[in-house]
């Protein structure tokens, strides 16, 4: 591994993305974090921060090898029980986990030559849906169709795309996210139903597998489930 290789992770100041960061920096590369809380910060749902952010990044490196979109966010709330904040949440949920890869990876292809990776940071709920999180799972099911069509789209290019689906892992939005659901959808994340793991997945784990998915070169167009077998149900 040459220490000129690029890795860009959005949401890369804390949990998975956090990580990954630390993960990739051990193997040589060469790590920009794109995140709101990082050093320099980039909104990866607007579109004119991540055309500054890229602009900035050929700039002082010329190249990316690696994109692995970890940014996301989430809204609670059952379809019939959501408020009157429901159109606005459903779109700021579909900005941050869909929109952003688009954009993001549309705005670094420039720089990413034959052997580069992406590597899409979806959700086990967009394999098999938990209750309470329409617009998270509905946005985590259109990344994943998203990372495909990449796949697809760029293989005459040489650049790979992989996805990776993590299921329960302790981080702040998960934390989050789990106090604004009803008692009864709580329970059923702290009972681990329907998993073949009996504890949560860590955020190293996920960026073993993250990393895997990026830097293994015969893998593309998989959607790789990290989630204690919960997703094979």
């Amino acid at each position: 591994m040459t220490g000129d290789q690029v890795a860009v992770v959005t949401g890369g100041a804390s949990g998975i993305g956090a990580a990954v960061g630390v993960l990739l920096r051990a193997k040589g590369y060469t790590v920009v974090v794109a995140d709101l809380d990082g050093d320099e910060p980039v909104d990866v749902a607007d579109g004119a921060s991540v055309h500054a952010f890229a602009a900035r990044l050929g700039d002082s490196f010329g190249r990316v090898d690696l994109v692995v979109h970890c940014a996301g966010t989430v809204a609670t709330g059952a379809v019939d029980t959501m408020d009157e904040h429901a159109d606005a949440e459903w779109d700021r949920v579909f900005a941050v986990n869909v929109t952003a890869v688009w954009a993001v990876s549309r705005a670094l292809l420039p720089m990413m030559g034959e052997g580069a990776a992406i590597v899409v940071v979806a959700s086990a709920a967009g394999l098999r849906p938990i209750a309470e999180m329409a617009a998270y799972v509905a946005s985590k099911s259109a990344v994943i169709g998203l990372s495909r069509s990449m796949a697809v789209d760029l293989a005459p290019r040489g650049i790979r795309v992989n996805c990776v689906c993590p299921g329960l892992v302790d981080t702040p939005m998960a934390r989050a996210a789990q106090r604004k659901r009803s008692p009864g959808a709580r329970a059923g994340v702290a009972e681990r139903r329907g998993y073949l793991i009996d504890r949560d997945g860590t955020a190293e784990e996920l960026a073993e597998a993250i990393v895997l998915a990026g830097t293994n070169g015969y893998l593309t167009g998989s959607t790789i489930a990290v989630d204690g077998g919960r997703s094979l149900h």
